[in-house]
């Protein structure tokens, strides 16, 4: 099967902590994101790196630069990849987006708060109190169901819709090409 990675920086091969994906922050630790096409990959290889530097305006008294904080826009890469069958829990619905039943699953690990009511889901967008305990209970149980991620199909991303793949591991994909963020049309 071929799907699209989309990545900020350009992968180090066999190091998993180099893959960096502009992915929404709560579901982002529970695996690796993919796409059907390579287009709706592009977002998720286009963001921004907090990055420490020597300010060219701000000094110590000495006439040293001070060190600053500043956020630098990194566009990625989108890798066109080959993975084997992978055994994925597929979310599929004709009646709403499969997003929400993938989201609803999700919620039976999560705790939120809000000081409006009780017994609150991700649709009342309150505060995720615990974010990646949440997304590794929810992987684990996944996994405890000999599932290596999950496919929600007909996803409605960014500027259009894909099915998007959540997998757990990355140590089974072939890299088949490398597109430059700027090449992605």
């Amino acid at each position: 099967m071929i799907i699209y990675f989309g990545v900020m920086k350009e992968l180090i091969y066999g190091k998993k902590e180099s893959v960096i994906q502009q992915v929404p922050s709560d579901i982002g630790s529970i695996g690796f994101w993919f796409t059907s096409d390579v287009v709706s990959a592009k977002p998720y290889a286009i963001g921004k790196e907090t990055v420490l530097e020597k300010s060219k305006t701000e000094f110590w008294e000495d006439g040293e630069p001070k060190v600053i904080q500043v956020d630098k826009t990194l566009v990625g890469y989108v890798y066109r990849v080959y993975i084997n069958e992978q055994h994925l829990k597929i979310y599929e619905s004709d009646t709403v987006n499969a997003h929400e039943l993938f989201m609803e699953d999700r919620d039976n690990y999560c705790d939120y708060y809000s000081a409006k009511k009780r017994n609150l889901t991700w649709r009342d967008k309150p505060i995720l109190l615990n974010k990646d305990d949440a997304n590794t209970k929810f992987r684990d149980h996944l996994i405890s169901q000999n599932y290596e991620g999950f496919l929600i199909r007909n996803s409605k991303r960014h500027h259009g819709v894909t099915d998007l793949y959540c997998l757990f591991s990355i140590d089974s994909i072939h890299i088949s090409e490398v597109i430059p963020v700027i090449n992605v049309d």
